[in-house]
C-alpha cells in the first residue's frame, strides 16, 4: 500500500527569535488574537505558525513560523508589566465572567498607545536637550539672543493627547465588559458611587481617575480644533527677567484645569496616571466581580515582593489563610 508523504509541517522542530539587538531570554508568553505573544526582558514578539497563514496546507515550501517584533518593552518595562502581564493575571476566565479575551485585547491595545506616548515623550525631551544644546553655539556678539526651539509643539502635544485618548479609550472599552456598551466616565463614576458607595475604596479610586481621563478627552479636543482655545503651547520662551522657560502647555476646557507646566513633565505625568488608571481600575472591577473557584472564595490583593519579583505584577487572585497569610493562585 503506497503511503503518502507526510506533510512537512507534521514534523516537530523548533526556532529562535531573530534579533541580535535582544539576546535575552524569552520570560513570558501569551496567546491573543491567534497569535502567541513572546516576551523577553527587552522585547515583545508576535508569533504565528505556517498552518494559521495557509490552513489548506497548499505551500509546503511555507517556513513553519513567522514572528515579529512589536515592541522594544518586555518585562523590564513597568509599562508593560503594569499593563499587559497585569491583564493577563487579572482576566482570567476561571474567575469572570465577562469576555476575558476581549478584555485582554483592550489591555493590548492600551499597551500599543501607552508605548506610543512614552516614545513621544522620549522624543520631545531629547529635541529639547538638542534645541538647548544648538542654542548654546550661536554667538551673541551682535547683541541678539538665538532662542532654542523644538518647533511645531502644538502637533507634537496633539498627537500625544489623541494616543493618550486611545488609551483611555481602550480602558473604557474595557469598562463596558463589565458595566454596559454604553456608559461613559461620568456615569461609570456615578454608578460606582449608587452601587458600592462613597466610602468605598472603588469610589475613591474613581474619584481620583475619572477628572484626570476626562481632562485627556479635553486635552485632545482643544488641540484637535484650533477654534477652541482651551489649550495654549508655547516653545522656548524668553521671561521679562532673562529666563529661558521651557515649551510649556496651559489646559482650561470644561473643567479640566492644567497649570501652565512643562510639555516634558505634563508628558511623564499623563503617561503614569494613565498606567495608575488602567491598573486600580482593573483591579477593581475585576475584584468587585470576582467568581469563586471551584467552590473556594476567592478575592484580589497585593503580592509579597517575593512573589511580585517571581509574577512581574503588583495584584492577583488568591485565598487568606486562618493565620490573615494571602496565598496567590497561580
Amino acid at each position: 500500500m503506497n503511503v503518502p508523504p507526510r506533510h512537512p509541517r507534521d514534523y516537530g522542530g523548533k526556532f529562535t527569535v531573530k534579533n541580535l539587538d535582544d539576546g535575552s531570554p524569552i520570560v513570558e508568553q501569551i496567546v491573543l488574537g491567534g497569535r502567541l505573544l513572546l516576551i523577553t526582558e527587552k522585547c515583545t514578539y508576535a508569533i504565528q505558525m505556517a498552518d494559521q497563514i495557509d490552513p489548506g496546507r497548499t505551500n509546503p515550501a511555507l517556513p513553519h513560523n513567522f514572528q515579529q517584533k512589536l515592541f522594544d518593552y518586555g518585562v523590564d518595562s513597568d509599562l508593560l508589566c503594569r499593563s499587559l502581564l497585569h491583564a493577563k493575571t487579572m482576566f482570567r476566565k476561571e474567575f469572570q465572567q465577562v469576555d476575558v479575551e476581549s478584555a485582554r485585547q483592550f489591555s493590548f491595545d492600551f499597551l500599543g498607545e501607552l508605548l506610543a506616548m512614552d516614545e513621544a515623550a522620549r522624543d520631545f525631551h531629547a529635541a529639547e536637550a538638542a534645541a538647548i544644546e544648538e542654542a548654546r553655539g550661536h554667538n551673541l556678539a551682535d547683541g541678539s539672543l538665538a532662542l532654542p526651539a523644538v518647533g511645531n509643539v502644538r502637533t507634537l502635544c496633539k498627537t500625544f493627547a489623541q494616543k493618550a485618548d486611545h488609551g483611555a479609550g481602550a480602558l473604557l472599552e474595557t469598562v463596558r465588559l463589565f458595566y454596559g456598551a454604553k456608559i461613559d466616565w461620568s456615569e461609570f463614576q456615578e454608578l460606582v458611587k449608587d452601587r458600592y458607595g462613597q466610602a468605598d475604596n472603588f469610589y475613591k479610586v474613581i474619584e481620583l481617575t475619572v477628572p484626570f481621563l476626562q481632562m485627556i478627552r479635553n486635552a485632545r479636543n482643544c488641540l484637535e480644533h484650533r477654534n477652541v482655545d482651551g489649550a495654549t503651547t508655547n516653545d522656548f520662551t524668553l521671561q521679562a527677567d532673562g529666563q529661558i522657560e521651557l515649551p510649556s502647555i496651559v489646559i482650561d476646557f470644561r473643567g479640566s484645569i492644567v497649570e501652565r507646566c512643562s510639555i516634558s513633565a505634563f508628558m511623564a505625568e499623563a503617561i503614569q496616571k494613565l498606567l495608575d488608571s488602567f491598573e486600580m481600575i482593573t483591579v477593581h472591577m475585576c475584584a468587585k466581580n470576582t467568581q469563586p473557584f471551584a467552590g473556594i472564595p476567592m478575592t484580589i490583593a497585593p503580592l509579597s515582593d517575593g512573589h511580585r519579583r517571581a509574577w512581574r505584577v503588583r495584584f492577583a487572585y488568591g485565598s487568606y489563610s486562618a493565620d490573615g497569610q494571602f496565598f496567590p493562585c497561580g
